[in-house]
């Protein structure tokens, strides 16, 4: 029996062990499974279900697996220490955390009020409908109304809820005696908040209800925790105007909903919890992190100079290829090349490119090469792209084979070397490069730190139940057939993991080899995979298979054509 014909018999083999196991079911971590723990509480597999409930179903998948839960979990654990700190330093008792939140909270409310509002307060009648469907009938062409009605409320939806929120925020205004004081607006100094000390006192926004209020001066410490990019929004008129509006219409409607009691509401609650919990943690990040980093103009610069690489143009250069299939025909064109060019006589150069070279487009010129291992047109070549870089300017090359196992020399045409950009212009890049190097650094340094303060323990083995090698083989199979073959190679190693007998280990060995030379192309790593195979199984009953797969990806054969081959 020859080693083809033994290869496809076990790989057959495999594929019926995986087609006839039946689903198992996995037993699930108990919520109450304590994953970590620190001074002051624990964290529970319970704790991890309904954090990742939380995640949209686009990121989920990246958290279901063992390794994706790992990593959660050193999310939520450095959450924790973090929150932990933030309670030590009384943080959420500060007037600025309560100032910096307020608004958030008021949009909160707002959010889910309009929700409770606009659940039962939007209708379309019949002729709204119609009249839509006639004024719009090439959207809905080959459509008869009755088809295209549930389209038509969809459109109709967005603009109907809009005419319904200024409808009722008007009707607050009215109730709560709103006014806007469009006159001192237009003298509120953005860009130096110093110079309003003459309006300070006024109000731009007054009502019977103290909450509503809002004077000068509240506005220019409210402008002093937005987000760079807002503030700039209020810069100009109609976009100081538009946002105090809308302050005016968060505020109505957030009063409104707390005399309705939406204070109680659970979602609610859990919304406000969330809120404060993550200016919590931004705020202990910033003190403890950020804060602490030193970023004056002297770092700065200090950076920039070190760094200096980073903030230069690229050096690249510009170069006449010259290809040919064999090496006799290169070293031919060489000594011709080479004589021409000490006569400088470059069009006669082009005529022997066009005449011999395999590479006659633009007369053989590539430009724009850079010291990264990449020739445009070939793609990654270190080999060539070092000769590019060692040849001298002006010289000739000498003969080497590219990746394309052509005959190539070259000289070189152009050699434009880096320039730094002067530290003005790129002043607040380098600022920007230095603050997230060092935030990193800085970031490390605390966490470890608050992990020993508050003796973090992390138990992610806990979060693993040890199943049987058929429920691991037959996750294998399942995440194969989803393509998923990572997944599945992780599965082949809980098997190699738990199940050593040289049976279950053994066939998950193979068939891991198996995915990284067929699925994954990844040979390098498929020939690692069999030849420790064949030092951990010398005997067995795939040892013939895997001695044939070895040697097919060391020969750059393509086993499933081997295989296919036999049935001819």
């Amino acid at each position: 029996m020859n080693h083809r014909s033994i290869s496809k018999k076990a790989i057959i083999t495999l594929v019926a062990i995986f087609t006839f196991l039946s689903l198992f079911a996995a037993t699930e971590v108990a919520d109450s499974t304590i994953i970590a723990e620190h001074k002051g509480g624990k964290i529970t597999m319970g704790n991890m279900n309904e954090r990742l409930s939380q995640i949209p179903p686009m990121y989920k998948s990246k958290y279901t697996t063992i390794e994706g839960k790992k990593e959660l979990l050193d999310i939520i654990c450095i959450e924790e220490i973090f929150y932990l700190e933030a309670q030590a330093q009384e943080i959420m008792e500060q007037k600025e955390f309560t100032e910096r939140i307020a608004d958030q909270i008021k949009s909160a409310y707002f959010s889910e009020y309009k929700k409770e509002l606009l659940k039962d307060g939007i209708s379309f009648t019949i002729e709204e409908k119609k009249t839509f469907f006639q004024e719009n009938h090439e959207q809905f062409k080959g459509h008869s109304f009755e088809e295209a009605e549930k389209m038509i409320e969809s459109r109709l939806k967005p603009e109907k809820e809009n005419e319904f929120i200024e409808t009722k925020k008007q009707e607050l205004f009215n109730k709560f005696n709103v006014e806007i004081n469009y006159d001192i607006i237009v003298n509120i100094n953005i860009a130096a908040p110093d110079s309003n000390e003459v309006i300070i006192n006024e109000k731009i926004i007054s009502s019977s209800d103290p909450k509503i209020e809002r004077s000068v001066e509240d506005f220019i410490a409210h402008i002093d925790i937005l987000p760079k990019r807002t503030q700039s929004s209020l810069h100009s008129e109609a976009g100081l105007k538009h946002y105090i509006e809308e302050l005016a219409k968060a505020d109505v409607f957030y009063v409104e909903a707390l005399q309705n009691g939406l204070d109680k509401n659970p979602v609610i609650i859990k919304m406000i919890d969330q809120i404060e919990r993550n200016m919590a943690l931004r705020t202990i990040y910033n003190t403890l992190v950020v804060d602490a980093i030193d970023t004056g103009e002297e770092r700065v610069k200090e950076y920039y100079n070190e760094n200096i690489d980073q903030f230069s143009t690229l050096a690249y250069r510009k170069i006449q290829t010259f290809g040919f299939d064999t090496k006799k025909t290169a070293t031919k064109m060489r000594k011709k090349v080479k004589k021409l060019i000490k006569k400088q006589k470059d069009e006669e150069i082009n005529a022997l490119i066009k005449e011999n070279s395999v590479y006659t487009s633009k007369d053989g010129i590539l430009d724009h090469i850079y010291n990264n291992g990449i020739i445009p047109g070939i793609g990654k070549d270190k080999v060539y792209c070092d000769m590019v870089w060692t040849t001298k300017p002006g010289k000739i090359s000498t003969i080497f084979q590219n990746s394309k196992e052509k005959f190539v020399f070259l000289r070189i045409l152009e050699d434009i070397t880096a320039t730094a950009t002067p530290f003005e212009e790129v002043k607040n890049k380098v600022e920007k490069t230095l603050m997230r190097t060092l935030s990193k650094e800085k970031f490390e340094s605390v966490k470890q730190e608050l992990e020993t303060k508050y003796a973090l323990n992390k138990y992610p083995e806990k979060m693993v139940v040890k199943l049987s090698a058929e429920e691991y083989f037959n996750k294998a199979e399942a995440a194969q057939k989803r393509k998923r073959f990572n997944d599945a190679i992780f599965y082949y190693d809980e098997v190699i993991k738990y199940h050593k007998n040289d049976q279950d280990d053994c066939k998950a060995m193979f068939m891991k080899g198996f995915l990284f030379a067929e699925e994954l192309k990844n040979k390098e790593k498929a020939i690692e995979i069999f030849e420790k195979f064949l030092e951990l199984y010398p005997e067995g009953d795939l040892t013939e298979s895997a001695q044939y797969m070895l040697s097919s990806l060391k020969n750059n054969e393509d086993m499933i054509e081997s295989i296919e081959f036999e049935d001819k």
